[in-house]
C-alpha cells in the first residue's frame, strides 16, 4: 500500500516506549469482496514524535481566534476513562511516550513535530508488517505563551484487529490522548483531550486530512509522558451503538475536559 506520510520528515532524537504482545493474534483486511483473516504475533504499539523539515512551508501557526472555529465537536461531555472488555468487533489498545530521558532530565513539547502511534505485527515468515499509523499534528498558539494545538492529519489502515465479516464493513475509531504533567506547583496533573473520532474509514485505507480539527493543549509547567488510548470498533450500527451506550452510561466516571475560555 502506498505510504501516505510523504510529509518531508526527519527523525528527532526521543524517547518513547515500544509495549510488545508476544501472543498470536488475528488481524482482518479486506481484498475485493472477500475478508481475509491473518496471524500476526510480537505486536508492538509505539507513540513517538517526528521532526517536520523546518524548511517546510507548509508549517501552520494559528491564534485562538483562528483555532475557535476548528475545535473538534464533543462526543460527550469530557474526556472518556472508560475501560471495559472488548469482544471481537471491538478492540483496544495503547501507546505511551515519556519525555523523561535516561540522562535525568524532562525534556519540552516540540510543536515543530508530529505524535506519531504505529501497530505493527510479524507475519508466519518473521516479516515485519505495519497495521496501523496514525499521525498527529501539533504547533503552538501564536497568541498565548505556552499553549499547543494538535489534530489527525493522517491515518494508514492495512489491518483491523477487530473481527470485519463483510468486505461492506466499515471501522470506526476512538482515540483518547492524555497528558501527565506537573503544574506550577509541582503537583501532579493529568490533562485529556476530547475524543477523537475517524468514522466510516475502509480497511485497507489511508489519508492525508487537509481540513484537520484541533484541540488545544494548556500550558504544562513539566510533561511527564503522554499515552494514547484507540479503540477500533466494527462500524455496523448494531456495535457501535453497543459502544455509546456504554460510553455514555459511564459519564460519571468521566475526567473533566479542562479548557481556558476563547475570546469572544
Amino acid at each position: 500500500m502506498k505510504n501516505v506520510f510523504v510529509l518531508r520528515l526527519a527523525i528527532g532524537i526521543a524517547l518513547f516506549t515500544s509495549l510488545v504482545t508476544h501472543a498470536q493474534e488475528d488481524y482482518y483486511t479486506i481484498q475485493g469482496t472477500n475478508v481475509t483473516k491473518q496471524k500476526f504475533e510480537n505486536i508492538t504499539h509505539t507513540l513517538n514524535f517526528v521532526r517536520e523539515d523546518l524548511k517546510n512551508e507548509n508549517a501552520l501557526s494559528f491564534g485562538f481566534a483562528q483555532l475557535a472555529a476548528n475545535l473538534i465537536p464533543l462526543l460527550v461531555d469530557g474526556a472518556s476513562k472508560l475501560f471495559y472488555n472488548p469482544d471481537n468487533f471491538n478492540k483496544e489498545y495503547f501507546g505511551d511516550y515519556s519525555f523523561f530521558d535516561p540522562s535525568g532530565r524532562f525534556n519540552a513539547l516540540d510543536p515543530n513535530s508530529m505524535l506519531v502511534f504505529e501497530q505493527k505485527g510479524t507475519d508466519a515468515s518473521g516479516k515485519e508488517t505495519l497495521l496501523t499509523r496514525f499521525q498527529f499534528q501539533l504547533g503552538a498558539v501564536q497568541n498565548v505563551e505556552g499553549y499547543h494545538y494538535i489534530g489527525l492529519k493522517a491515518y494508514e489502515l492495512n489491518y483491523s484487529w477487530a473481527k470485519l465479516s463483510s468486505h461492506k464493513n466499515r471501522m470506526n475509531y476512538v482515540m483518547e490522548i492524555g497528558f501527565f504533567y506537573f503544574d506550577g506547583q509541582d503537583r501532579p496533573q493529568e490533562f485529556y483531550l476530547n475524543p477523537i473520532v475517524l468514522n466510516d474509514a475502509a480497511i485497507p485505507s489511508n489519508a492525508i486530512i487537509d481540513t484537520v480539527n484541533y484541540q488545544v493543549i494548556p500550558k504544562m509547567k513539566v510533561l511527564k509522558n503522554i499515552r494514547i488510548h484507540i479503540r477500533e470498533i466494527n462500524g455496523k450500527k448494531e456495535n457501535w451503538d453497543k459502544y455509546l451506550e456504554l460510553y455514555k452510561s459511564n459519564q460519571g466516571n468521566l475526567s473533566n475536559f479542562l479548557t481556558k475560555a476563547l475570546p469572544r
